[in-house]
């Protein structure tokens, strides 16, 4: 497979050898391939909501269609402040959105930075959808191309090629497995495709490493293969259905002399499949079918790309004994009357809580990378809000209720400690 991926690249090295004038023709042939599934976003802002509500531009970015019917890919950052979104074709025409059932003119999901909208075509428009590419089969040093609207400038081309693979632990997004490029990305490029020399697109640009908030040779793009799966979720679905394993686990350095970590279970959740399949505290994960697992950033890419339903072979070390462990991924079962509070917990704070397994207590299980939050660690057991105790997640989520979802203070239990930690000092707010 890495031989056909190669190929056409060694080709290319060859012929431009002897005629650059073709090996600019597979640089123009590519792009004018991709170009017209290209779309500039624009969104829109209602001010004076009392009046009516005036729309206002608040921002720009790029989208990539994916069908004929006008489904469109974006990144979620992209739409999430916007309240009315209008596009523009490569060829000029102008298209507003189409509401979706959540009311939304989006379906998104911000663990990956992913968004669908869709182009009103009422009027029977049919659309050119891009070509998928296996991202799989990229290589690094190949080629590669980005479209989109940098700044405002439309259906802008810019080339470079691929750095490295399966970049995670960037704090970008909360699931994480970029291509890293050195393609020129700037602000406005982001939803735009990455594509290679035969117009397909291998990935969605989303991001750039920059201290100065412009290009600086380092750039990242969803893997197209992730696209995909997400973007069937969400047109499907409405949203993503994922695999959840019920476990919380950490990072522990081998030895102090090398950078080698193992990743050590610290809580393993009620009732989930971690639980039934006889995952224990104090577990350290070494292979998930038969992949090697050294750090939390390849524990929840592997996860976060496998869909439900999935078997997974998980090798641990329990008291310097191996166990093989099978267990099937099935999608994390919350009551509906939970699932809103835990929704706006998450959105607000960017944290995810659980029940421990073995004291039945309130369990930090997850805290995204982007939370401001960072005073609060996985595993941490709460036993009260804003000053209040709670010794279930029932009472947890019923005094975040009645505090107007809000927290000030929260009572962690970590290790033999006691911690208050006080979200009122934090200014950011997790978006």
């Amino acid at each position: 497979m890495k031989i056909k991926a190669i190929f056409p690249l060694l080709l290319i090295s060859l012929t431009a050898l002897a005629n650059p004038s073709e090996f600019n023709r597979y640089f123009i042939s590519a792009s004018g391939t991709a170009k017209p599934s290209v779309v500039n976003i624009s969104a829109y802002e209602k001010k004076g909501r009392d009046t009516g509500g005036k729309l206002v531009r608040i921002s720009y970015g790029t989208g990539t269609i994916i069908s004929k019917h006008g489904f469109i890919v974006t990144n979620y950052h992209v739409v999430k402040k916007g309240d009315f979104f209008r596009a523009v074709c490569s060829d000029g025409r102008t298209y507003d959105m189409q509401l979706f059932d959540n009311g939304r003119y989006y379906v998104s999901d911000n663990k990956t930075d992913i968004a669908v909208l869709k182009l009103d075509n009422r009027d029977g428009s049919v659309f050119t959808p891009v070509k998928f590419g296996d991202s799989g089969l990229l290589s690094e040093g190949e080629w590669v191309l980005a479209i989109g609207n940098p700044y405002g400038l439309k259906q802008s081309i810019t080339a470079g090629i691929v750095s490295s693979k399966g970049r995670d632990n960037i704090g970008f997004t909360d699931i994480e497995d970029f291509i890293q490029t050195d393609v020129s990305i700037n602000p406005g490029n982001s939803g735009g495709p990455l594509i290679n020399l035969r117009g397909e697109m291998v990935g969605i640009n989303t991001a750039i490493r920059s201290g100065s908030g412009g290009f600086q040779g380092i750039s990242f793009a969803i893997p197209s293969n992730i696209v995909r799966q997400v973007c069937t979720e969400l047109t499907e679905f409405g949203r993503v259905r994922r695999g959840w394993l019920g476990l919380i686990a950490r990072e522990r350095e081998l030895s102090h002399n090398n950078d080698k970590k193992m990743v050590e279970i610290v809580s393993v959740i009620r009732n989930s499949p971690s639980d039934t399949a006889g995952i224990r505290q104090g577990d350290v994960i070494k292979e998930i079918g038969g992949k090697k697992i050294e750090s939390l950033g390849t524990l929840l890419k592997l996860i976060g790309n496998m869909g439900i339903g999935s078997k997974l072979h998980i090798t641990v070390s329990r008291n310097g004994k191996i166990h093989d462990i099978v267990l099937v991924l099935r999608e994390k079962d919350e009551y509906e009357r939970m699932r809103n509070d835990l929704y706006h917990l998450f959105q607000s704070y960017g944290i995810e809580v659980d029940e421990d397994s073995l004291s039945g207590r309130i369990v930090v299980s997850y805290i995204s990378p982007r939370s401001p939050y960072r005073e609060m660690e996985q595993g941490d057991i709460i036993i009260s809000v804003n000053s209040r105790k709670t010794e279930s997640i029932d009472e947890f989520l019923e005094q975040f209720r009645r505090s107007g979802r809000r927290i000030d203070t929260v009572e962690v239990m970590r290790d033999s400690g006691i911690y208050e930690l006080n979200f009122k000092s934090i200014d950011s707010v997790y978006d």
